[in-house]
């Protein structure tokens, strides 16, 4: 290669290196822009399905939670708590599982994964509540059919506590329909909760069912 050759080939270089660098700001910037709109609606949608905070929607009420039983983690055991649930029954619903999932008096007590989250909650007008959970219902809880059945039963008897008027329940995973919950309870059917009406709380958690599914 000739000296000429050689200044040229090292000035294509330099000036290579010189564009790189005038659009490496660009670039940032449009990666900045492509990452901040997703962004932007996670904030957004964890805002809009944030639970009321207490007091906001008036007194406060005793509801029945149900966790885990600090003697016997195998079966639910029903807790008072005082919420300010509201009377809107979607805000009350979300209200009683937000503290289903972050409330429990010891973590060990936690029925469903601490990262769950109420993504939405809908009650239709023939008395079926629709529930959609985050991923993490699903993906961090134990697979196991006992596991499973513990979460489903914390979630149908906390909800039928907090609002009685809800006859059927459907839950949704990422706002799909999801065949199991875990890999074992079946989410395929809508779950009865006016079964449980005929049942005390306490012999409700004595008796550790799942409630029926009944397909729509």
């Amino acid at each position: 290669m000739t000296r000429r050759a050689f200044r040229i080939v090292m000035l294509l270089l330099v000036l290579a290196v010189l564009a790189g660098l005038l659009e490496l700001p660009a670039l940032r910037l449009q990666v900045a822009r492509l990452e901040r709109p997703e962004q932007t609606e996670e904030v957004a949608r964890r805002e809009v399905i944030r639970p009321v905070p207490e007091g906001r929607e008036g007194n406060k009420e005793k509801v029945t939670i149900y966790w885990l039983s600090p003697t016997d983690p195998g079966q639910l055991e029903p807790v008072e708590r005082e919420l300010a649930l509201g009377t809107d029954a979607a805000v009350r619903a979300r209200v009683a599982l937000e503290s289903l999932i972050t409330g429990a008096p010891t973590p060990e007590q936690r029925p469903l994964p601490l990262d769950t989250t109420v993504l939405a909650f809908y009650l239709l007008e023939d008395g079926t509540a629709v529930a959609d959970f985050s991923e993490a219902l699903s993906h961090e809880l134990p697979s196991g059919i006992s596991t499973e059945q513990l979460a489903l039963d914390a979630i149908t008897r906390t909800l039928h506590a907090a609002v009685p008027q809800v006859r059927r329940l459907r839950i949704l995973i990422e706002g799909h329909e999801a065949e199991t919950l875990a890999g074992h309870v079946d989410l395929s059917g809508a779950f009865d909760l006016t079964l449980m009406a005929q049942s005390t709380p306490a012999a409700a958690a004595a008796e550790k069912k799942t409630p029926a599914a009944t397909k729509p």
